[in-house]
């Protein structure tokens, strides 16, 4: 019975990073139709959204977040994902090639990440 009350309260910590990656999927792949059909106000609208959603994955994690004890978690947890989620950013907005811009996008987003979490401004919500 312990084992089943841990595995639920370890999948409960990562909900918010679950819910984040079930909506940055669907709108990457609603992308990829977009493109293929030629619809490029759709899909220009969408790319905003995704480039949007991998630099403010913290934050957007946070919202999705149910518990204000897991918020630090969830912020981080998001911080690594927008990290890494940068890379593939940088080599899309690169015409599908490596060039500096796949380093750029990940210190940019970890500098966003900073700023909103030392922010003296607002609730930070518990990440300081």
């Amino acid at each position: 019975m312990l084992l089943l009350e841990n595995s639920t309260t370890m999948l409960a910590k990562y909900l918010a990073v679950i819910y984040f990656c079930v909506l940055f999927s669907i709108l990457f792949v609603l992308h990829i139709v977009f493109a293929a059909n030629d619809n490029h106000l759709m899909f220009r609208s969408v790319a905003i959204i995704i480039t949007v959603m991998v630099f403010l994955c913290g934050p957007i994690c946070v919202f999705f977040e149910s518990s204000k004890d897991r918020y630090k978690f969830s912020f981080n947890a998001g911080m690594t994902l927008s990290s890494l989620l940068s890379v593939g950013l940088g080599w899309a907005y690169n015409d599908m090639s490596m060039d500096f811009v796949m380093i750029i996008f990940p210190i940019l987003s970890v500098l966003i990440h900073y700023i909103i979490k030392q922010s003296p401004a607002g609730d930070t919500y518990g990440l300081k």
